[in-house]
């Protein structure tokens, strides 16, 4: 297996950054009589708040802060009673100790802390096996509270650290997916993009993907702002997980090309507006394409495929675009009969699919298009600018010509730099 040797990211050197910090803050206390510590357990609480966003690092600091109040306060009680008791025998410590870790739970639980158990049980243990026999426990017990807590102050200010900027709300940046943004082989890209949404950078999609495919490409990625979707027939909020723009075929051109596709001995799929719900019409699948498309997006909870039977041909009806998946000859029959017969009522697009010899055959309005919908969007987004990252040179404000992924959040940030969003 090839090894991958990723660049060091800004989480590894805050991570060193702020263990250092801690060590420094040991040596200061080595000096000043405030007692010693042990900059090992700080150097840990720092690290466990490393992480990728802020509201992440300021829950794992509130689950070790309460974990290590409640296991000091276990640990000092433990102490108190053996001690005053004169119990301090290494058996009947060990013992005791597994049954105090019932109470030490319990609470996490009854303080609606349960992610904090672990924290919890990890300090009393420490307390209550590695010093229960010490001259004078009680220091380590007051230094091991104060050892977290400083380590969970160096991390969070670490991790939450920014350099102070000008803000611009007024550039909407768009970007594609395929042989842009998407990225197999690391999380760097989501997470920066997450980091910039969440800074307020406004950033969405444009694809001729459907909402269904964007989502689940996208998957944990925030993305506030809707995006353009369907190659530019319909803008999508993916938060409120509705249509708000769309562009439909006219039902004569609809009809038409329908009758051509049927000549032509292929099937196709209707994809149709009922008010806010996209509903998908077929026929009878005849190529291997067909069958496996059909069967793999069926249960999908964001298509909704019927059966050309049911459908009401009616003057209600809202046709968004047609698809055809068939074998390539095929596809480049039925093009050149649509642009001969349908002529400028439509705009067809042809691509290569995800099955080996077949193609995809869309058929839309000539007035849904990427560009109109991005009017659209702008307007939407309150933006004065539009800055287009796409694969395609000449076409879009920034090439992407090296595979995307994290090169495209890179750019996306250097531009970002320069339009003074952070």
């Amino acid at each position: 297996m090839k090894l991958i040797f990723p660049p060091i990211g800004a989480r590894i050197i805050k991570s060193a950054i702020a263990v250092a910090l801690c060590m420094l803050v040991y040596f200061v206390r080595t000096i000043l009589p405030i007692g010693n510590g042990i900059p090992f357990y700080g150097a840990l609480a720092a690290l466990w708040c490393m992480q990728p966003y802020s509201d992440i690092t300021k829950n794992n600091a509130v689950q070790r802060s309460a974990g290590t109040l409640i296991g000091a306060v276990y640990g000092l009680i433990f102490l108190l009673l053996f001690r005053r008791l004169g119990l301090v025998i290494p058996e009947l410590v060990y013992i005791s100790a597994s049954i105090f870790i019932i109470p030490v739970i319990y609470t996490t639980v009854v303080m609606n802390k349960r992610t904090a158990s672990f924290f919890s049980c990890v300090v009393f243990l420490s307390i209550a096996l590695t010093h229960s026999f010490d001259e004078n426990p009680y220091i380590f017990v007051l230094n091991r509270v104060i050892d977290t807590f400083i380590g969970i102050i160096i991390g969070v200010a670490v991790n939450d650290f920014r350099l102070p900027v000008k803000r611009n709300d007024n550039t909407l940046y768009v970007s594609g997916i395929d042989d842009v943004l998407i990225s197999p082989t690391s999380n760097y890209s989501k997470v920066e993009l997450n980091r910039l949404i969440r800074s307020g950078v406004k950033f969405t999609i444009s694809t001729t993907r459907t909402p269904a495919e964007l989502m689940s490409i996208m998957k944990g990625t925030e993305l506030q702002l809707p995006a353009i979707v369907m190659d530019g027939a319909a803008m999508y909020d993916i938060k409120e997980k509705q249509y708000l723009e769309m562009t439909y075929l006219s039902p004569n051109a609809s009809a038409e090309a329908e009758r051509i596709i049927s000549e032509c001995g292929l099937n196709c799929f209707i994809n149709t507006m009922l008010d806010t719900t996209l509903l998908i019409y077929y026929g009878k699948l005849n190529n291997p394409a067909e069958k496996e498309l059909f069967e793999s997006h069926k249960h999908s909870p964001y298509r909704n495929y019927i059966s050309s039977e049911y459908r009401r041909k009616d003057i209600n009806e809202r046709v968004l675009y047609i698809t055809v998946i068939a074998e390539k000859t095929d596809i480049f029959l039925l093009e050149r009969k649509l642009r001969q017969q349908l002529g400028v009522s439509a705009r067809i697009s042809i691509s290569d699919s995800e099955y080996e010899g077949f193609m995809y055959l869309k058929i839309f309005s000539p007035c849904a298009s990427k560009e109109n919908m991005l009017l659209k969007l702008k307007e939407y987004a309150g933006a004065e600018r539009v800055v287009t990252f796409g694969s395609i040179r000449g076409k879009y404000d920034v090439y992407i010509g090296d595979g995307g992924g994290n090169a495209t959040v890179k750019k996306l940030k250097k531009v970002c730099r320069f339009h003074g969003n952070f």
